[in-house]
């Protein structure tokens, strides 16, 4: 088995590694207290893992905005085609993977918070 880990990006949030265990690509997030990541959805489903911290999900369905604190240790899984963002309450790791290939559409009422918060 190989596994590779790079950085691909990074912010006054954090840092955004890509590991790459054989054939599976995850990407591990590190973002400080306050900062918020995604503003998007994907075309398969999404799994999130709170490795350290603690941070809050709020996603888009059908009938409103539904947000969810998860901690370290606790996992959550979007479906396709959910607007999802997500706020560190402190600083965070967090390890996401789709299960089809990686792309994404950004969800531009959610995009424009995370892209507020980077600049404040």
């Amino acid at each position: 088995m190989r596994a590779e880990m790079e950085l691909v990006h990074r912010d006054r949030r954090g840092d955004i590694y890509r590991i790459s265990v054989d054939d599976r690509e995850m990407i591990l997030l590190y973002t400080k207290r306050g900062y918020a990541r995604g503003g998007d959805f994907h075309e398969s489903v999404q799994h999130d893992v709170v490795i350290r911290g603690s941070v809050k999900f709020t996603l888009h369905m059908n009938d409103g905005d539904h947000s969810t604190e998860i901690e370290e240790g606790e996992a959550i899984s979007f479906p396709a085609g959910v607007p999802h963002m997500f706020t560190s309450l402190e600083d965070s790791l967090v390890l996401e993977w789709l299960e089809g290939e990686f792309e994404k559409t950004y969800y531009p009422p959610y995009r424009k918070i995370v892209e507020e918060r980077m600049e404040s």
